[in-house]
């Protein structure tokens, strides 16, 4: 464990006291930890090297880019119409709408921060004209930011595919169950607070009108609604693999933004193609650095044996599956709220999945367990990064947004410990992949 404790202590001693960031604070930790334990640090050229010579890796840089352009396209209005055609009669339902399409508009960014940024800044007016309080409003932003994530397609989901060599569309699918238990759970909580005080809707309902109004909002968000359904039929069936999705993905959105749409709107997108090159050129090399990093940090776990150590003693603590998972639940969560998740994906993944699995716990299951609770942490304080920019977004205080967001933070725990001990709410979709 002493090799563990050396390169936890050098990470955090030069990430948090000299903000170092963090790629090269963990591969300085792995260089240090080798170092002392006697290991030849000159492998860490040729694990460097390993980390990017995979084709798998074109994938994130594509999906990156595929995001980046839709999101520049201005299909979040469309992608808005179509949310509420479905839960627009709901009582609470600006709310409802609002995490609908940040869970739709997510799903296509792949960046809960963008999410945030962009579905936060049309809807808080929205939120705000049917009477919602704004501090409400800035919270529910802010812990809807993260579902899209749970939808595929996603970037952690990919890192955590290539780190753990496992199917990327089983990983993908392992969080489409949570993230649709959340969603269920945030517009329920959602009408309890507000929208059991709403008048009724007083129109009468009619099926064949409800159906139509879905139809004409399905066409107009066509355009943005198809780039997923596209890369899962593509991959799922067999056409083109996930790295080449993530071309076809980019080459549909170059269509889309900068042909179809100026024909029908007469109108180019505000952001140039060159400043969202550089935008997504600039997130692609900084996972690519947390990539190399990892990689270095991953032979020196190996090398020093720390997965084998570290079972041993969970063994040695406890034998209890139930008991294991409680206790991985709780570090997962505390970790994502001071890191980052592809950083952190990346960091404890090597560490903990053959203990996991040691316990019997499925290497996909564990993907659900360890995605849902990293993206939890990005709403839990102190360093919640999704609360920072919704607070940001809303202009509001964060100690004000805090005690409006517990609801929400208590249905994710359930839905978490769900998750963990419900391993079928994970596996379901990935057991039908061939």
């Amino acid at each position: 464990m002493i090799y563990l404790a050396i390169f936890l202590g050098v990470f955090l001693v030069m990430g948090l006291i000299f903000r170092v960031p963090i790629p090269f604070a963990m591969g300085i930790g792995a260089v240090v930890t080798m170092a002392y334990a006697g290991i030849n640090v000159n492998i860490t050229a040729q694990a460097s090297a390993q980390a990017l010579d995979k084709f798998t890796w074109l994938a994130i840089p594509a999906f990156i880019y595929a995001g980046d352009i839709m999101a520049a396209t201005g299909i979040s209005h469309a992608i808005m119409v179509f949310a509420k055609s479905i839960v627009g009669r709901v009582r609470g339902a600006a709310g409802a709408v609002t995490i609908v399409t940040c869970m739709l508009f997510g799903a296509i960014t792949g960046s809960s921060i963008a999410t945030i940024s962009g579905i936060g800044g049309m809807m808080l007016p929205e939120l705000d004209r049917e009477g919602y309080d704004h501090k409400y409003g800035t919270a529910l932003i802010s812990v809807c930011g993260f579902l899209g994530i749970l939808i595929p397609p996603s970037i952690p989901g990919i890192l955590y595919a290539m780190m753990a060599a496992q199917n990327i569309m089983k990983v993908w699918l392992c969080t489409v169950g949570p993230g649709l238990l959340l969603g269920l759970s945030y517009i329920a909580i959602n009408w309890w607070v507000v929208g059991r005080t709403e008048e009724k809707v007083k129109e009468p309902f009619h099926f064949g009108e409800y159906i139509v109004n879905i139809g004409k909002s399905t066409w107009s968000s066509l355009i943005g609604l198809m780039m997923p359904i596209i890369i899962f039929v593509g991959i799922y069936g067999g056409i083109f693999t996930p790295t080449e999705a993530g071309a076809v993905a980019v080459a549909y959105g170059l269509i889309i933004g900068w042909i179809v749409l100026p024909v029908f709107k007469k109108k180019f997108p505000e952001k140039g193609i060159r400043a969202i090159t550089t935008d997504s050129a600039v997130t692609a090399a900084t996972i690519a650095m947390l990539n190399v990093f990892a990689a270095v940090a991953g032979k020196m776990i190996t090398y020093t044996r720390i997965p084998e150590i570290l079972t041993n003693a969970m063994l040695s603590l406890t034998d209890n599956k139930a008991v294991f998972l409680l206790i991985l639940n709780i570090l997962l969560i505390l970790v994502g709220m001071f890191m980052e998740t592809n950083s952190s994906i990346l960091l404890l993944g090597p560490i903990l999945i053959p203990v996991a699995t040691s316990y019997g716990v499925d290497p996909i299951h564990f993907a659900g367990i360890m995605l849902l609770n990293l993206e939890i942490g990005m709403i839990t304080p102190p360093f919640a990064a999704n609360l920072f920019v919704g607070c940001r977004v809303g202009r509001e205080d964060i100690g004000a947004v805090i005690p409006r967001m517990v609801p929400f933070f208590g249905a994710c725990i359930i839905v978490l410990l769900l998750t963990t001990y419900v391993p079928q709410i994970a596996m379901f979709l990935p057991g039908l992949v061939k």
